[in-house]
């Protein structure tokens, strides 16, 4: 989320992002889109891919080209962190991959969800169930990419609290961190919620307690 807040902040949906040689997602089990060297797709593209897939090598995509290289995009992603306020998180990568310098807390994620939906083009994104889009290999023949948004609400996998809309969100999934759920919903007045479950032990678990947070809405 704080990939493509700060993403949207400094480049246009239609800025061409071409992928270099250092384009390496090494941690086992990362979740990737298959973007090879010398591929290239619009910053649009990759935020669909990243934020509804978690597409890890679609977030370093961008941040190599956004940045200019990934750690000085990372030095962005975490001053614009601190002026929102979010002050006990540190970020050493744009994708959330594990690395024991890398923290946060949930109201911080709150802080920077709560920037991000400021954004059209991210509440498009984000409430969006499935995208299909084409983008080009080095020698500009075309490849084709599907992806489905992992948020098991906006696929209705998941039923929301009677009364309560969800909006979209964004999933998280390691290791280390467990699972993890942002999501922006809205009560019947249409009234902005921002809810957050971080360290469950299960997809079935994240998604009952995000449930059970959800009621609270109506209450």
């Amino acid at each position: 989320v704080l990939m493509a807040l700060v993403a949207l902040k400094n480049a246009t949906p239609d800025t061409v992002l071409t992928a270099s040689d250092n384009l390496i997602i090494d941690e086992p089990g990362a979740q990737l889109c298959g973007i090879k060297p010398g591929d290239s797709m619009t910053l649009n593209q990759a935020l669909y891919v990243a934020l509804l897939n978690s597409a890890n090598d679609a977030a370093l995509l961008i941040a190599q080209n956004i940045g200019g290289s990934e750690e000085a995009f990372v030095e962005m992603m975490n001053q614009e962190a601190k002026s929102l306020g979010a002050t006990n998180s540190n970020f050493v990568n744009p994708h959330g991959l594990t690395d024991s310098n890398q923290y946060t807390t949930a109201y911080d994620l709150y802080l920077i969800f709560n920037e991000a939906i400021k954004y059209e083009k991210f509440v498009e994104i984000i409430q969006t169930p499935s995208y299909e889009t084409i983008y080009y290999d080095r020698n500009g023949k075309e490849k084709q990419l599907s992806v489905r948004n992992t948020n098991k609400y906006i696929n209705n996998d998941v039923k929301a609290p009677e009364n309560v809309k969800v909006i979209g969100g964004k999933t998280g999934t390691t290791n280390a961190a467990g699972h993890c759920l942002m999501i922006l919903a809205k009560d019947k007045n249409g009234a902005p919620y921002i809810s957050i479950i971080l360290k469950a032990g299960s997809r079935d678990s994240l998604y009952a307690q995000m449930t059970d947070l959800l009621e609270e809405i109506t209450k």
